[in-house]
């Protein structure tokens, strides 16, 4: 299986095909909503919307920021690379999550993106560290 590329700062289209679960856990787990935003179109979104972008929980604390974007060979997004603690990027705990596992809202007013998942900023720490 050839490498596949990560995309962080890339403005990447997403395939009409691709198809955002209904939970943070891939239609399996926690519904997410939140006033004035709405579950976003994934053909709408470019990666340029994830860079940087909060990860939020439960509460909606924050617990990372999206860091890269993983595509596979048919340009979909595969993963999302995620920084967990640190400062700027400085001794962040980088994990793996699938992309399918995350919950992407938009601002109805099309102009903020707010992405949610299923888990704990303590579970996120407890991961394997991935290298990038």
């Amino acid at each position: 299986m050839p490498d596949v590329p990560f995309f962080g700062t890339e403005e990447t289209i997403m395939s009409n095909t691709s198809t955002m679960p209904t939970g943070a856990s891939g239609g399996r787990g926690h519904e997410f909503s939140r006033n004035g935003y709405a579950k976003a179109e994934v053909r709408d979104l470019k990666t340029s919307d994830f860079e940087n972008a909060n990860v939020h929980g439960h509460d909606d604390e924050t617990i990372g920021t999206i860091k890269l974007l993983k595509l596979g060979t048919d340009g979909k997004i595969t993963d999302a690379i995620i920084d967990v603690g640190g400062f700027l990027g400085i001794g962040a705990h980088t994990v793996v999550m699938p992309f399918e596992e995350l919950t992407v809202l938009r601002a109805t007013d099309g102009a903020a993106v707010r992405v949610y998942l299923d888990t704990t900023k303590a579970r996120l720490e407890a991961m394997p560290h991935h290298d990038v």
